[in-house]
């Protein structure tokens, strides 16, 4: 069994190690894609947007510890584009920070409103975009290198966990100086082609059978996988949560998985209104399309709902969504070539 969940680590076939909870990890390739002629309609995770309260210290932050380097900035005309979002302008310096195989969009908004000030962090179980996963070797220490730099542990021991004997996975959640949730995975196998690399976004949610009919229906393929009432004691200790039961469902986009949760005795709150752009942590998912125009289509149809019509940002076209909870979508088409692009990312997610 050891040397079976080794190979699927070294392979990409997880998210996350929760997946290996109850059973054996899966290695079975990625559904097809449903496609236009321009190829896959969603060809990744173009970047993960955060809002942070200072972009010097946040950059700093994430190049020094997680294997992350700033490669593009500004873009969103200052803030303009945001209006048809929030209805207000929202100014703000961005920067693009690249991985492996993910990216991470910072944005530092000068004037947050007083909503997005009243926000608060987002808890473990959610409602929203709960963490990103950045997984590294055991050897590289990633978890040392964020807790050195500032992240304060929401894990009760203060330190990473195995979740099981027989899964090589050492994890845990910390916050940033904001507030912002990280989950660290530190793999234990030798010979991993990769040193550092994020591995998925995770959003938890009040219906999982709603928010996956409606993810289906919009990135054209099925969950690689779903967990139903997940139970491990380990799952208590990372979330400081008592008695955690879940329900999981992870989408493979390539680059990166969506990561979808329910918590099951600590129920997510539905939300009342959507979570402003300008609130610190986690603010959108842009995924990488070859028709922003057919995207938007369907999230229209699967129930989301449709937030601006398509304009030029990112020297791309873009269009904005929300899904069925709030959630900020985004649906980029760029060329391949572009800094934004998912598809050059998708190198190592399968190595």
């Amino acid at each position: 069994m050891m040397a079976d969940t080794r190979r699927a680590f070294l392979l990409g076939a997880t998210g996350a190690g929760l997946a290996s909870i109850g059973a054996g990890v899966s290695a079975e390739p990625a559904p097809p894609v449903a496609a236009t002629e321009a190829g896959p309609l969603v060809r990744g995770i173009a970047y993960i947007g955060q809002s942070v309260s200072n972009l010097e210290a946040a950059t700093a932050y994430y190049t020094s510890t997680g294997g992350l380097e700033a490669v593009a900035e500004g873009g969103f005309q200052g803030g303009r584009h945001f209006y048809v979002v929030e209805k207000m302008s929202l100014p703000l310096r961005s920067r693009l920070l690249r991985g492996a195989t993910g990216q991470i969009r910072l944005m530092e908004f000068s004037m947050p409103s007083r909503a997005a000030r009243e926000a608060g962090v987002v808890p473990v179980q959610g409602p929203g975009i709960t963490h990103v996963c950045h997984q590294s070797p055991l050897d590289r220490n990633l978890w040392g290198k964020f807790v050195a730099a500032g992240a304060k542990p929401v894990s009760r021991t203060g330190d990473l966990v195995q979740l099981r004997p027989d899964v090589p996975v050492l994890y845990g959640y910390a916050r940033d100086a904001d507030g912002t949730m990280l989950e660290v995975e530190q793999i234990m196998a030798e010979g991993l082609p990769w040193s550092y690399r994020m591995r998925h976004v995770a959003i938890c949610v009040r219906d999982i059978d709603r928010t996956v009919a409606f993810y289906t229906h919009v990135l054209g393929r099925d969950p690689r996988e779903r967990r139903s009432n997940l139970v491990n004691k380990t799952l208590d200790t990372t979330a400081d949560l008592d008695n955690v039961k879940l329900d999981v469902a992870w989408y493979n986009l390539g680059n990166l998985e969506l990561e979808i949760w329910e918590y099951l005795n600590h129920p997510t709150s539905a939300p009342v209104t959507a979570r402003p752009v300008q609130a610190l942590g986690y603010n959108m998912i842009v995924l990488d399309v070859s028709d922003a125009a057919l995207a938007a289509k369907k999230l229209v149809e699967a129930g989301g709902e449709l937030v601006s019509d398509a304009k030029t940002i990112d020297a791309g076209i873009m269009s904005f969504g929300r899904d069925p909870d709030g959630n900020l979508l985004g649906f980029l088409q760029v060329d391949t070539s572009s800094p934004y692009s998912a598809v050059p990312l998708g190198r190592l997610a399968s190595g």
